[in-house]
């Protein structure tokens, strides 16, 4: 079943409406061709999830007059457990399908996370002690990277006020830098929880370490080699 955070985290790994489509033509099985525009208006959705779960993080007013407006234009439907609309398996309480096209489709999707999204901003709203979302520390490096924020058309400057939150970055000079880039996934909170993963965690240390002490690799690599030896 689609879930609004995983699809915000695999949101972070798309460069362009192809990569979109490609997405949902893999969790379909069938190749799909939404319209430019429906595919537009389907990250526009995401993007407006990811600036409201930014502001509720940094202690901001969550901008819900746009979510009101937008679940204002929805119609609803609960439907048995396990159907699909459309062949993608979606909550029981969902945005109804309007047609067969591919532009139905992907709007019937970005709708459900919509909904399913502001139900977790209300829960948040209501009950400021629930469990919260954290967005990992790690780090990255992305060749040919030319902007801060893994994530396209995502505001800079709210991308900035995340990277700050990593000493490493800052120490170094690189907060506002697309050298490095911070892990877009986020996860439920979790006591010490920091990463999204071992992976993330281990190349996260090794950069660090780099920007501390720039001979650390060489270093690393001269005793891996003496080792070997």
């Amino acid at each position: 079943m689609l879930d609004w955070i995983d699809v915000l985290n695999e949101q972070a790994t798309w460069t362009s409406g192809e990569d979109t489509v490609r997405w949902l033509s893999g969790i379909l099985n069938r190749r799909v061709s939404p319209t430019p525009s429906a595919v537009e208006h389907f990250q526009e959705t995401l993007n407006l999830m990811r600036r409201q779960l930014s502001a509720l993080h940094f202690g901001e007013e969550p901008d819900l007059a746009s979510i009101d407006m937008q679940l204002g234009n929805l119609r609803l439907e609960l439907s048995s457990p396990g159907q699909r609309p459309g062949g993608v398996l979606l909550p029981s309480f969902r945005a109804r399908l309007e047609g067969a096209s591919d532009d139905d489709l992907i709007a019937c999707i970005g709708q459900t996370l919509l909904l399913e999204f502001a139900r977790f901003l209300g829960e948040q709203l209501d009950s400021p002690q629930t469990a919260k979302i954290a967005r990992c520390e790690g780090l990255y490096r992305e060749a040919g990277a030319n902007r801060i924020s893994p994530c396209p058309d995502f505001p800079a400057d709210i991308e900035l006020k995340w990277r700050r939150e990593i000493p490493a970055l800052v120490e170094a000079g690189l907060d506002s830098s697309p050298d490095l880039l911070r892990c877009a996934d986020f996860f439920v909170a979790r006591a010490r929880g920091k990463f999204c993963s071992d992976e993330c965690r281990f190349r996260t240390f090794q950069i660090a370490k780099q920007l501390a002490d720039p001979g650390y690799l060489a270093e690393k690599q001269k005793r891996y080699r003496q080792r070997r030896k």
